[in-house]
């Protein structure tokens, strides 16, 4: 297609929706790159047909989906495989909406009665030290079932935050700093949806000791390894 033929990158953002830094930084990453580039002027110039894919762009990120999520979706080789993108989406979205409706309640709750400080009246397990085998392995493991974020300045995954109940400091062992077990350890976590969590969690590469159940004298549990052999028990909030 000759350059007469192509659209300027102005056009481009008027037929599709997207802003000229979005385009750029779409480009940079490779998600939808230029039809031509002009090697003087770096001017970034797009097919008509190219509208449609940045159409979908545009509609994938107004619900939040990931750059790298939105293209395993358009790379994805069948339509199952694009559906399982979104599902996993979904219960992502389903999961942060259950902990902002949790918010609004405490909201509602400081609101009629004031907020109190509150009172430590009994010892709470905050920290758990464990081992791994490979330290990226388990950042995208315990980021992406746990969505806790890795603090390189104390080397712990931090669930929650301080002074929240939610806190909680997973610490890697590193030495000779912080010596870790002799062998795996086992933790417990509360979770908002356990059958979710634990479905996700084999998802990204644990494996199951005991399927989600329900019994009389706990919550709903759960219990599985993660890639580093680390017991882990699930149980439903």
């Amino acid at each position: 297609m000759s350059n007469d033929n192509l659209l300027s990158i102005g056009s481009f953002a008027l037929l599709s929706g997207l802003s000229l830094h979005a385009l750029r930084h779409y480009d940079e990453v490779d998600l939808l790159p230029p039809a031509a580039v002009d090697p003087d002027t770096g001017y970034r110039r797009y097919r008509p047909d190219q509208v449609q894919r940045a159409r979908l762009i545009g509609a994938l990120r107004k619900v939040d989906l990931p750059l790298n999520e939105i293209r395993r979706l358009l790379n994805a080789p069948d339509p199952v495989a694009g559906q399982a993108v979104l599902a996993r989406h979904r219960q992502e979205l389903a999961e942060r909406a259950h902990t902002l409706s949790r918010m609004v309640h405490t909201v509602d709750h400081f609101i009629e009665h004031g907020v109190a400080v509150p009172q430590v009246t009994s010892p709470r397990i905050v920290q758990v030290t464990i081992n791994v085998r490979d330290l990226n392995e388990a950042r995208a493991f315990y980021g992406h079932v746990f969505a806790a974020e890795f603090n390189e300045e104390i080397f712990s995954f931090q669930i929650g935050t301080w002074p929240g109940e939610e806190f909680f400091l997973l610490t890697v062992a590193h030495e000779p700093d912080h010596p870790g077990p002799a062998g795996p350890s086992r933790f417990g976590l509360l979770v908002a949806d356990l059958d979710t969590v634990h479905q996700r969690a084999l998802d990204a590469g644990a494996t199951e000791v005991e399927a989600p159940v329900d019994r009389p004298w706990k919550p709903r549990s759960s219990c599985l390894t993660d890639p580093s052999g680390n017991r882990i028990d699930l149980f439903q909030s």
